[in-house]
């Protein structure tokens, strides 16, 4: 049902041919502009007409790409805006409800005057211009009851009431969509930042860790003394004491 919406609108807006580029876009992304071309059995000028067309009014959008195979020629890329598409859409179907109530409150609050043979209407100021009277046939002019006009525009405000409430409900669906993948896409940046962030911290305590073993004073190593040094050590200071107690007796 929404691509047949989809066509339609989209034919409002570019012509009969411009149909066959909803078969080509709906549900896809970024599709040549070549590939269209050749689909709808068009020139790439053609094409490109047309696809500008519905740019103009945001129903479509591209991306371009150097082509080094044809020279370094740009290669356009285009996606179909469903969502800009039912919205659109939407802004001329309120249009619509808006000049439909505008004339029930003139058919309520003014009188129509008619004329049966030429089936012409007239508004009051015309009628009493005319003195009544119908220019065309010269019969005089009649009250024209309003009820009927109303009620038919009033069934027609509420038909165009329940397509918008169609679209409202696709386009809320739309953004259900859109704000999973945006917050799919949040969730992959976060973790993205997160892991270069542990990264650098890592990096960081590396760095420290190796600046405060160069700045750590070296330890000296204890000199051990020989052990016949030591031994001799001890001997000279027996003797002398012996030498010294041998003097006091």
């Amino acid at each position: 049902m929404q691509e047949r919406l989809l066509k339609k609108i989209i034919t409002e807006f570019a012509g009969i041919e411009a149909e066959k580029l909803v078969d080509l876009l709906y549900k896809k992304q970024n599709v040549n502009e070549f590939l269209i071309a050749k689909k709808m059995n068009l020139t790439i000028n053609q094409t490109r007409n047309m696809l500008y067309k519905l740019a103009d009014s945001g129903l479509v959008q591209f991306i371009r790409k150097k082509d080094k195979k044809k020279g370094g020629w740009y290669t356009y890329f285009w996606t179909l805006k469903v969502k800009r598409v039912l919205q659109k859409y939407k802004e001329k179907l309120e249009e619509e409800s808006k000049k439909l109530e505008e004339q029930v409150n003139k058919r309520q609050n003014e009188r129509f005057y008619y004329s049966p043979l030429a089936d012409l209407e007239y508004t009051e100021e015309e009628a009493i211009l005319n003195d009544y009277i119908c220019p065309e046939t010269g019969e005089v002019l009649q009250l024209k009851d309003n009820t009927p006009e109303i009620e038919k525009m009033k069934n027609g405000i509420k038909d165009i009431q329940k397509q918008i409430v169609l679209i409202d409900e696709d386009i809320l669906e739309i953004e259900k969509k859109e704000e999973k993948v945006k917050e799919k896409r949040l969730q992959e940046e976060k973790k993205q930042k997160d892991e270069e962030r542990q990264k650098r911290k890592v990096e960081r305590e590396k760095l420290k860790a190796k600046e405060s073993k160069k700045k750590e004073p070296k330890r000296e190593a204890k000199k051990k003394t020989p052990a016949k040094k030591v031994a001799g050590k001890k001997s000279s200071f027996v003797q002398k004491t012996i030498k010294k107690f041998s003097k006091k007796k």
